[in-house]
């Protein structure tokens, strides 16, 4: 071949290895590197100082329950909307929720703890609907309540504190406008702020609240509240509630009027219950103070009555209420715990006029 020919063909060889289309030249890559596989991390547990012990005995303060006349899808008494007592253990369409129903509540204390127990109609507060329980403190006696320590379903035999939320109230209007009465419709915002919650890492000390449940015949929902958070004067109340379970509308009485909350009290004009259902709350009691009976929401003294002319027992196996006209409300100086049809009973007192 002639060498002027040679050069030329060289040329197009080597150009042709650059024309649009052509595959790139081949590139070895080193072996992929093995990356040992791994388990997520675990979260961090808490690490718990300050256990609740068992507590000590406690005195308890009965509450009006339905069990006796849920089966005529009633309450016998001890729902006063007014005043912001609600025996509300009952769905909308009157079934009974004896899990709901609270039977009585007291208080006991050791160096650490104040202990808060809430007894039950029912048997088993993990029970179907869920049911939140929960504490109000009233840490300055004015009867708008500070904090909601609430807990939330499962609960355990064993002291947790994954299952408890702590709500406190910025501008003071969980009792609306006035701590005495309804004050509806209202609009604010009851307890607006959530501070505690261990299972989301708000707050400052996992310790501060525990709860857990003592099965038996009737169930025990108890709480243990550090008193290094409570302080060692204040009023304090119990709720069941497996209805709206709304921090933010407490007191409910207060964002619903009557007429459309219901009642569950036949009598009532707004039978049956409506927007205001699934719940059970109670009056308030003092710790570390002597109250004045004057304070709204305060538990009358319970003292037994004393009957010009006895009575019988009525349907159900209990006593009915007292009439006004044969004796006068004298266990509780405060008015506003008697009058509202005696709705209290037996807690109001009655001796002969």
């Amino acid at each position: 071949m002639n060498k002027k020919m040679v050069f030329p063909l060289l040329v197009l060889l080597i150009a042709s290895c650059n024309l649009p289309g052509s595959p790139p030249p081949t590139e070895t890559l080193p072996p992929p590197t093995e990356v040992p596989s791994q388990s997520p991390p675990d979260p961090t547990a808490v690490d718990h100082q300050d256990i609740p012990a068992s507590s000590s005995s406690v005195q308890p303060y009965p509450d009006v329950t339905s069990d006796d006349t849920a089966p005529d899808k009633r309450a016998p008494y001890g729902d006063s909307f007014e005043i912001n007592r609600l025996e509300r253990p009952f769905t909308q369409d009157m079934a009974y929720l004896p899990d709901v129903d609270i039977a009585s509540f007291g208080i006991s204390e050791d160096d650490t703890w104040y202990y808060i127990s809430i007894e039950l109609v029912g048997k088993n507060p993990n029970n179907t609907p869920e049911i939140r329980f929960a504490v109000e403190l009233d840490t300055n006696a004015d009867s708008f309540g500070d904090f909601l320590i609430a807990a939330d379903p499962p609960y355990s035999e064993e002291w947790a504190t994954e299952n408890i939320s702590i709500f406190t109230d910025t501008n003071r209007d969980t009792a609306g406008a006035s701590a005495s009465r309804s004050d509806a419709v209202f609009t604010g915002n009851g307890f607006d702020s959530l501070i505690h919650k261990p299972a989301e890492n708000i707050g400052t000390d996992p310790d501060t609240a525990w709860v857990r449940i003592n099965a038996g015949e009737f169930a025990t929902v108890q709480f243990a509240i550090k008193k290094t958070f409570s302080g060692g004067v204040f009023f304090y109340s119990v709720m069941a509630d497996a209805g709206l379970k709304d921090a933010a509308r407490l007191d409910y009485v207060d964002y619903f009027k009557e007429s459309d909350a219901g009642s569950p009290v036949r009598e009532n004009p707004t039978y049956p219950l409506k927007a205001l259902f699934a719940v059970d709350n109670t009056c308030y009691q003092a710790v570390g103070f002597k109250p004045t009976l004057f304070e709204p929401k305060v538990c009358p003294v319970i003292v037994q009555p004393v009957f010009a002319n006895p009575r019988q027992p009525g349907p159900g196996g209990t006593a009915p209420p007292p009439d006004q006209n044969s004796c006068d409300a004298t266990g509780s100086p405060d008015p506003g715990n008697c009058p509202w049809g005696w709705s209290d009973w037996p807690y109001c007192v009655c001796t002969p006029g």
